[in-house]
């Protein structure tokens, strides 16, 4: 059916803070692009994140499964043991069920869904980058561009070092050694909307994921945008100094996140401004993607879905970073969509989401008929403006950050009011997020909450039931390995 089917576009930044979007509210941020589609979209205040670590996160929103029902429940890297989350076999996503509407697919940028150089559903174009997406270095598009332009790159070969020079270890804050034209996440841009141009006249349609770094750590922008936000401008967390957050790092020995209690207020604006600076870099990169799809004639009969894979702490609670936590800095994401030919207003939601939703909700407005298999709703009257409730709550899980890393099983229900985490020890959790919406006070142990801890409980589990999770049960990793994992030629 050429030219009936919306093209669909998904942008993903990585580990964004969902207060970050100046038409969420947030004053001093500079996110003209997002501005202008949040004015003719659906701008979600109550999106989350299905699992606060990045591949558990991505498989599950390009899966429309949790990660307890698709088997991705840690990160892959390219290291002993962890190496072993892989891809899991026979899983469909995104790009399989719209390739069975006749779309073609395309995907740009981050993957770091174990597969190697392979990109399962999204067969018609792939840019790459970094080892843990390639099979051979030769396939590294961004470490080629870096040896013809005479600068080293190392690590895991993503080409996101800081100029060592004025580089801060300690806030991971300091400019990039890559000038903008030559930026990893640019670099990825231009291939995205060269093939956005080329299906300029072309009816079929298509689906692009185009997926960057920033803002995740290091904070290591390119000009202008490192450097866009004086440090002196940025407010501090207001629950900052709340001592709990530390302690669950350390009851849960919880290593990814920083407890950073001990920084100064300078430091902790450095980190922030930076931050800022890299969401700003992520605003002007969904302009430049925009831009192509009005020069090709996509953009009225297109569905672009900004979001990000999961939060970052920011100085909240004491910590930075992300780990074993369902903090709504790390769970909470933004989301903003704008349907085919735009609302003609401004829609502002305050209904839960998941991204695990994405899925049924995209093919949905595909024209096609959402798999049975797939675990989320579709939520497309509330991006066409509507307000009706579609979900009672949504979940996020936590197994470990990679793995064959130390085990932190979470589960998290959060409804529109309530939100409860559960562990394996005696760390669980009970906010009020109406009245609490820092997260101050833990009512766990309150026999006030006595009534709303066993509702949240018997709604975790007749989720637990409805998904077939075996919780609290979870999958145990094998030992790490001691040889190394094998490595990229």
């Amino acid at each position: 059916m050429p030219g009936t089917r919306p093209n669909v576009v998904l942008f993903i930044s990585d580990q964004q803070h969902a207060d970050t979007i100046a038409a969420g509210g947030v004053e001093g941020i500079r996110t003209p692009h997002l501005d202008w589609i949040a004015s003719d979209g659906a701008l979600f205040d109550r999106a989350y994140c299905p699992y606060p670590i990045c591949s558990p996160s991505r498989m599950a929103t390009l899966s429309g499964l949790y990660p307890h029902t698709n088997g991705m429940v840690a990160n892959h890297q390219m290291r002993p043991g962890c190496d072993l989350m892989r891809y899991p076999e026979g899983v469909r996503n995104l790009g399989d069920y719209l390739g069975d509407l006749g779309y073609l697919r395309g995907y740009a940028g981050k993957w770091h869904l174990g597969s190697g150089a392979a990109r399962p559903g999204f067969p018609d174009f792939c840019s790459r980058s970094g080892d843990i997406d390639v099979d051979r270095r030769a396939q590294n598009e961004v470490l080629r561009l870096t040896q013809q332009i005479g600068v080293e790159i190392g690590g895991k070969e993503h080409g996101f070092e800081p100029d060592p020079a004025v580089y801060n270890r300690k806030t991971s804050v300091g400019p990039s050694l890559l000038p903008l034209a030559q930026h990893p996440s640019f670099f990825h841009m231009d291939h995205a909307t060269d093939w956005v141009r080329s299906r300029k006249g072309d009816d079929q349609p298509f689906c692009l994921v185009y997926s960057c770094h920033e803002p995740h750590p290091p904070y290591t922008s390119p000009e202008p945008f490192h450097s866009m936000y004086d440090p002196d401008d940025m407010d501090l967390p207001a629950n900052r100094h709340d001592p709990a957050g530390p302690a669950l790092v350390a009851h849960r020995d919880a290593e990814q996140l920083k407890v950073i209690s001990d920084w100064t207020d300078d430091e902790v604006r450095s980190m922030r401004a930076a931050y800022w600076g890299a969401v700003s870099y992520v605003d002007h990169l969904v302009g430049r993607l925009v831009t192509a799809l009005l020069d090709a004639n996509k953009w009225d009969n297109t569905l672009f879905i900004f979001f990000s894979d999961h939060g970052e702490m920011l100085g909240h609670h004491g910590l930075a970073a992300k780990g074993a936590v369902m903090y709504e800095d790390l769970v909470r994401i933004p989301l903003v969509v704008r349907p085919p030919g735009g609302l003609g207003f401004a829609h502002r939601s305050a209904r839960v989401v998941s991204l695990v939703d994405l899925v049924p909700t995209i093919v949905a407005m595909c024209g096609g008929q959402p798999a049975d298999v797939l675990q989320g709703v579709d939520f497309g009257d509330l991006i066409r403006g509507g307000d009706a409730q579609v979900n009672e709550g949504v979940v996020a899980e936590f197994h470990s950050v990679n793995w064959t890393d130390p085990l932190h099983p979470l589960r998290m229900w959060v409804d529109e009011r309530w939100k409860y985490v559960e562990s394996q020890d005696d760390s669980n959790e009970l906010y009020d997020l109406r009245d609490d919406p820092l997260e101050l006070h833990n009512q766990i142990a309150n026999p006030e909450y006595g009534n709303q801890l066993d509702l949240s409980r018997q709604a975790l589990g007749r989720w637990l039931v409805a998904t077939r999770d075996t919780w609290p049960d979870v999958v145990e990793p094998p030992p790490r390995p001691a040889t190394l994992a094998q490595p990229i030629l």
